[in-house]
């Protein structure tokens, strides 16, 4: 595992985790915000009877910590960007960034990789660990977990989720053709009696 993880999970359930980003303690007084996981990012948290599920960033968001009070303007004049933050240095500390992510897999106390729905989900409060490129590309070896981004409902269009995932570990593997040409083809055959849905999937994978 990772010593320093990039979120904890502040609401679990059988399909699905949500997680608030963590501000690495070298960062202490950053620019802006933490901003989510990639859309589409291979994530890992352990699991209480050993092992650890692995789950694919499906939306992020940053807002205040007070739900019901919308973001007031701080733009103005030459005060854009970047430079609101260090106009107003205490907003980093007055905003949440949170990212959902959907169970796609996990491994057992032994090694063995699995991709479908771990029996029981990652622990509340529990840390979320980016997945190194090898471990996302020995993951991504077996396509059948897939199928759960198919079948996923959320802000993010299905269709462009499995596109941001595929692109992900494409750069993960090196940018391996052959192992995209197998994805794209898999995809391909999952949505196949959705012609608008793997259009629009095939057409999120331009790179």
């Amino acid at each position: 595992m990772d010593v320093v993880p990039i979120g904890e999970i502040i609401e679990t359930s059988s399909v699905a985790v949500v997680a608030q980003r963590l501000q690495r303690e070298e960062e202490e007084a950053p620019a802006y915000p933490p901003q989510p996981p990639p859309l589409g990012a291979l994530v890992r948290a352990r699991l209480a009877e050993g092992g650890q599920a692995f789950a694919v960033v499906a939306f992020g968001t940053t807002t205040g910590y007070d739900p019901g009070r919308l973001a007031v303007v701080r733009t103005h004049e030459n005060i854009v960007d970047e430079a609101v933050y260090r106009e107003h240095p205490h907003l980093v500390g007055v905003l949440r960034t949170q990212f959902s992510a959907l169970l796609v897999g996990y491994e057992d106390e032994n090694g063995r990789l699995f991709r479908h729905l771990p029996p029981q989900p990652p622990p509340l409060h529990y840390a979320v660990y980016p997945c190194p490129p090898e471990l996302t590309v020995r993951f991504a070896e077996d396509l059948r977990y897939l199928r759960l981004l198919v079948n996923a409902s959320g802000p993010v269009p299905a269709e462009q989720l499995i596109a941001a995932h595929l692109r992900d570990v494409y750069r993960a593997s090196g940018e391996d053709a052959l192992w995209l040409e197998r994805a794209a083809r898999y995809v391909a055959n999952l949505l196949k009696r959705n012609y608008d849905q793997l259009r629009g999937a095939l057409e999120a994978l331009e790179m």
